[in-house]
């Protein structure tokens, strides 16, 4: 008699505990996940007067969070073209980690290599149809060039974000899904001076956040070969 009285105590203390819990239980498996919201704005150029921007969409957006550790995302390879004696596209944005390849699609030659100490690299001379690749393990621009045709220029920006986009030809651009917090915007664009502003993510819809980007200051510089020296304009592939 006393042996079941204690059993039946004990489930009735087991089922308490139980009900007790079921609430706090229930609020956990609801509730929702982390609140995100969407950045959005609209991209613009101060050029020199007479000039006009023909290159919007080679501007570069990404998001780093403020006072703590930005989510990372996996590698998301890609590819850069030789087509017509130029890069396509001119631009790439990848996360750290990435591999980009560069395919030769011209029907001669090309030697892509870059001296920056981001990513220093020489892939050597190979013909129509081959293609070769590249990892970019570190954060920041990496400057392309060909080692034949002195006017071939590409960027690679590998960033330590997953939020990040190129902008359209139309100068806007949308990064969905951001997780409400604080963040600096970064942009990039090779003509102008790189801009960092603070930005406060919310769940219920952000401003549009839209900046121009200053290119009166751009002067083109033609960049030396691998070897540190000019190219030899009289040759055929002086273009």
């Amino acid at each position: 008699m006393h042996r079941d009285g204690s059993t039946k105590g004990v489930k009735v203390r087991r089922l308490a505990l139980l009900c007790g819990a079921l609430p706090a239980l229930v609020a956990w498996v609801s509730r929702p996940a982390t609140a995100q919201g969407v950045v959005e704005g609209r991209v613009s150029i101060t050029e020199r007067a007479g000039e006009s921007t023909e290159d919007l969409g080679n501007t570069i957006i990404y998001l780093v969070r403020s006072g703590s550790a930005t989510a990372r995302r996996g590698a998301a390879d890609a590819t850069i073209a030789m087509n017509g004696r130029a890069f396509v596209p001119r631009v790439r944005v990848v996360p750290v980690g990435s591999k980009v390849s560069f395919p030769n699609q011209d029907p001669f030659s090309h030697n892509v290599f870059s001296t920056s100490p981001l990513a220093r690299f020489d892939l050597g001379l190979y013909p129509s149809g081959r293609s070769r690749d590249v990892t970019f393990r570190r954060a920041g621009v990496v400057p392309i060039y060909c080692n034949i045709h002195p006017r071939m220029t590409s960027f690679v920006l590998a960033v330590d974000t997953p939020y990040y986009t190129q902008v359209g030809e139309d100068g806007r651009w949308r990064i969905p899904n951001v997780p409400a917090g604080e963040y600096t915007v970064h942009i990039w664009h090779e003509r102008a001076t790189p801009v960092e502003r603070p930005l406060t993510v919310v769940a219920s819809g952000n401003p549009s956040f839209d900046v121009t980007l200053d290119a009166r200051g751009f002067r083109f510089v033609q960049h030396r070969n691998k070897f540190g020296r000019e190219y030899d304009r009289s040759g055929p592939n002086r273009y």
